[in-house]
């Protein structure tokens, strides 16, 4: 009895112990630093926060939720939708700076590969349209996309490309905070 009380105590450690994750992508013009805990909302589901800097000054932070499900008929493909909530301050965009923000959906794919699960192609989409974006914005569109590799279980490299863009009204050109392949790391502890 005393093994089975143990043994489902280090389970519930162990679960815990490694389900935040920060994630850390570089390229010659942006850094991103991301921070995603388990959020027991539903299913599996993630609260992430993360801050984007470019090397015109510009800042975006966001933050939100994203549900992850395993399609059971194809191993190693996870589905998952989500929301976060994005604001920006753009450098470029008007003669002073120029304070964005939306509130938009998205979606997720990811791909493991069944014969080593250690690689993995993940592809993201987030789209906040003309009515739940703010700050002279006609709309906020993010996609991303990248190859990982597994280096052990708790250590992620990873190679992508990302575009993160605000597409202005009133003539402003458009906000670009990313828009380019990046390089990173996810440790999760």
């Amino acid at each position: 009895m005393l093994r089975r009380i143990v043994a489902a105590a280090l389970i519930m450690v162990g679960s815990t112990a490694f389900a935040d994750t920060l994630d850390i992508n570089l390229s010659n013009s942006n850094a991103q630093f991301k921070y995603t805990i388990p959020s027991g909302i539903a299913g599996k589901s993630d609260l992430f926060a993360s801050l984007t800097y470019n090397d015109v000054n510009d800042i975006m932070i966001d933050g939100g939720l994203l549900v992850l499900n395993e399609e059971g008929s194809v191993s190693g493909l996870s589905l998952g939708v989500g929301a976060k909530v994005v604001a920006a301050s753009l450098s470029k965009v008007d003669t002073t700076r120029k304070l964005v923000s939306g509130v938009a959906l998205g979606a997720q794919v990811r791909f493991e590969l069944p014969s080593d699960r250690r690689f993995a192609f993940v592809g993201e989409y987030n789209y906040a349209p003309r009515i739940i974006s703010f700050g002279d914005v006609d709309h906020f569109a993010q996609g991303m996309a990248r190859f990982e590799f597994a280096m052990s279980p708790l250590t992620q490299a990873y190679i992508g490309y990302r575009s993160s863009k605000f597409i202005m009204k009133s003539g402003f050109p458009e906000g670009v905070v990313d828009n380019g392949g990046h390089i990173g790391v996810r440790l999760a502890f």
